[in-house]
């Protein structure tokens, strides 16, 4: 099977979201190492209070999501529409590989600080020391996105099989005079 525009029609759906969870992987797995890499404007580690916070973990896992964030939307920009199986992958595994992280993300900021978090229909609030802080949380705008490419994909209609598959030759007069 090739990733061509033709095997795109050809992939079943489940077939073609074990290949975005396979290409999710993929991308935390080249991304992840990354996360050295994350600029900090503090120390990694911090007093506050009677406790020490290590902000690197925190911040290399949101600067990796960062980068998948990135690599979702140039994916969309340049393929949305594409018949490339490949070049749609990479889109949806982008999407998935962003939401996966972002969230593991949120999960060590829990852990880590212990904020009171709230999940809101595209936000998330935060409450730290009596501070509120509302977000925009790009994870689930990303998964609604993703959401709606597999069901538009699914409801495409798919080719037939057998006889009826092959497109039929049009056997229309031509113009331009006698037929052969």
């Amino acid at each position: 099977m090739t990733l061509g525009s033709k095997a795109y029609h050809e992939v079943s759906t489940k077939e073609y979201v074990l290949y975005s969870l396979a290409g999710a992987v993929g991308f935390v797995i080249l991304t992840l190492p990354l996360a050295g890499l994350a600029p900090l404007d503090e120390p990694k580690v911090y007093a506050y209070g009677n406790a020490y916070y290590n902000l690197g973990i925190p911040v290399g896992i949101s600067f990796s999501a960062f980068i998948n964030l990135m690599i979702f939307i140039v994916g969309v920009l340049l393929f949305w529409g594409s018949g490339s199986l490949a070049k749609n992958l990479v889109i949806d595994s982008s999407a998935l590989s962003f939401a996966s992280l972002n969230y593991l993300n949120y999960y060590l900021i829990w852990y880590v600080w212990h904020p009171q978090m709230t999940f809101l229909p595209l936000f998330v609030e935060t409450r730290y020391n009596g501070v509120s802080a509302l977000q925009l949380d790009l994870g689930q705008v990303v998964l609604i996105i993703l959401v709606y490419r597999l069901i538009k994909r699914a409801r495409r209609p798919r080719p037939q099989s057998g006889l009826d598959s092959v497109n039929p030759v049009n056997e229309s007069p031509q113009p331009g005079g006698v037929q052969k």
